[in-house]
């Protein structure tokens, strides 16, 4: 479980978002919505233990970051919007670089456990440079996931991507939350929203859930009256 209290994040002088406060349990996806800017990736850094908090404090199943790192880092994946990956190595390279496991431990997690829905095992020798950009995205995925962590922090995990490899991460998502997994998505696309068990609005340095919304109103028009 992960707990925000009271937390107040800033992006040098400026204030992001301010006096958030909400719990997600096990087993849950949480959506983030908001425009750029709007915050949602300094929360999910906040969350990753990557970035501090002016104010407040976030606990996993009740200890923050500070109070035990080691075990704050196994139990929580960040794959951040950025494509972290060595363009030059290929797909197993580049697992190995985020793992202790041996290649045969890589193999065996990627084609036994749900990590197989990402389909990695079947391009391990391709350079990321001859790679599409689906293929990027499920291999950025693994690399954080090869660890089972408990909590998964998406940031715009669909984007620019295909419907198949889309599809794949959706499914993904679906299965690790059956499995008690926790799961932060932040996100424009209105479809993965469907998979959420709860979606905040960021705006104006504000986190609202949309349960306390009109039900007749939409995301877009949400997001136009920022």
């Amino acid at each position: 479980m992960i707990e925000i209290e009271h937390v107040t994040l800033k992006y040098r002088k400026k204030t992001v978002l301010s006096d958030v406060s909400f719990r997600a349990e096990a087993g849950h996806t949480i959506g983030l919505l908001g425009l750029n800017g709007s915050g949602k990736s300094t929360l999910l850094s906040a969350i990753a233990g990557a970035k501090a908090q002016s104010e407040g404090r976030i606990l996993l199943n009740g200890k923050t970051y500070k109070e035990d790192p080691k075990t704050y880092l196994a139990e929580v994946g960040y794959v951040t919007q950025e494509n972290a990956l060595i363009e030059e190595l290929s797909a197993m390279d580049n697992l190995r670089l985020w793992t202790s496991r041996t290649k045969e431990e890589i193999m065996d997690t990627l084609q036994n456990t749900i990590l197989s829905i990402l389909g990695v095992h079947t391009f391990l020798n391709i350079p990321v440079r001859s790679m599409s950009g689906g293929m990027k995205k499920r291999l950025s995925i693994a690399t954080v996931l090869i660890n089972q962590p408990r909590v998964l922090l998406l940031d715009e995990p669909l984007s620019a991507l295909d419907i198949l490899a889309k599809d794949a991460i959706l499914s993904y998502i679906n299965t690790f939350r059956a499995g008690g997994g926790l799961t932060f998505v932040a996100s424009h696309e209105e479809r993965l929203f469907e998979f959420c068990d709860d979606v905040y609005l960021l705006r104006n340095g504000s986190c609202t859930s949309l349960r306390e919304f009109p039900a007749d109103v939409s995301i877009p028009q949400l997001l136009a009256q920022q």
